[in-house]
């Protein structure tokens, strides 16, 4: 085979070469293997089946190590090695399984998730798995178990989205996700902020190059941003709701915003911190902007809520100012 390898000139030759022997050795040792499996155990003939199955296995091994730019990584695995593979996968299985198990804190539909996609494959759901399938769960399953970190549902996630785990029922459910996240908020404005936080976490995720779970699926994070981008543009083209317009209109002797009363409060510490409220004392100016000031979910707000929520503020409240500030950036530079 080296011989006619070596002998060959073009990319394409040698390409259709490989794949050929390929496909003929698996077809081989799919066949070996059936016969194998009609035997007893004890006998010459078991031990000669056992012989060649692991000959040809070596053979089909050396041809992807050393020629594996020609190699076809999309043809089934052959019957032996799949046997061999399922167990591996089985074994890693449990093991991912007890040291999930002993952190509280994951989600388990996210474990749920990966255990059903392996679960397919070890419990035979699936008639046959190609290399590549094979070599995405071997990577999936070494990234979870060797994780520098501490095991979790964001360290599960981050690795995830890494390895671009594009699988339909896991896309559906970061869908899920997103739209609970958008139902906790009352106005549209808020729902786009949020969004477009998540947006900038899932585009900020670092991906490895050439892989991904199906090669017939878009990347995970080109659905995910296709969902977010098609929420936005729903949300922004929603007309502001009629109380809320009238309430604009009757009160104009307040200042009226599309805030939250957190982010408000977040937005005024800041200004005090920064030294642009010189106020001496703080109550006073908040009762103040509690008396002035308006949100969507409320036209009048209250003062211990604002007070609460300014010297209290909520880590989500942060990130989601944060955003907004990003936001406030690229509208200066178009200025």
């Amino acid at each position: 085979m080296i011989e006619d390898l070596t002998g060959k000139t073009t990319f394409r030759d040698k390409e259709q070469y490989v794949k050929l022997h390929q496909s003929f050795l698996i077809r081989l040792l799919d066949l070996i293997f059936q016969n194998r499996m009609g035997c007893s155990n004890e006998g010459n003939l078991s031990a000669l089946y056992d012989g060649i199955c692991n000959h040809l296995q070596c053979t089909l091994d050396f041809m992807e190590e050393f020629f594996g730019n020609y190699f076809d990584l999309n043809e089934k695995i052959p019957e032996p090695y799949f046997t061999i593979a399922k167990e591996d996968l089985r074994k890693q299985l449990k093991r991912f399984k007890i040291a999930a198990s002993k952190q509280s804190a994951i989600d388990s539909a996210l474990f749920n998730h990966i255990a059903n996609c392996i679960n397919q494959v070890i419990n035979k759901d699936v008639e046959f798995i190609t290399y590549r399938q094979l070599n995405y769960f071997k990577i999936l399953m070494n990234e979870l178990l060797t994780l520098k970190t501490k095991l979790s549902s964001k360290t599960i996630s981050d690795t995830l989205f890494f390895l671009n785990f594009n699988e339909p029922n896991f896309i559906m459910s970061e869908y899920s996700r997103l739209q609970q996240l958008i139902e906790n908020e009352v106005t549209n404005n808020a729902k786009i902020e949020v969004l477009r936080f998540e947006q900038k976490i899932i585009n900020q995720q670092s991906v490895k190059l050439h892989c991904c779970f199906s090669q017939d699926m878009p990347s995970l994070k080109e659905q995910m941003n296709g969902w977010i981008i098609e929420e936005i543009r729903y949300l922004e083209s929603m007309p502001l709701p009629a109380a809320i317009s009238e309430t604009v209109q009757e009160n104009e002797n307040k200042i009226h915003t599309s805030l939250s009363v957190a982010k408000l409060a977040i937005i005024i510490r800041l200004l005090v911190i920064d030294k642009i409220i010189i106020n001496r004392t703080v109550a006073p100016m908040l009762r103040v902007v509690a008396k002035t000031v308006t949100t969507l979910q409320k036209d009048e707000i209250s003062f211990g809520s604002l007070e609460t929520k300014y010297h209290a503020p909520d880590k989500n409240t942060v990130n989601a100012v944060k955003d907004m500030l990003f936001k406030w950036i690229h509208i200066l530079d178009k200025l």
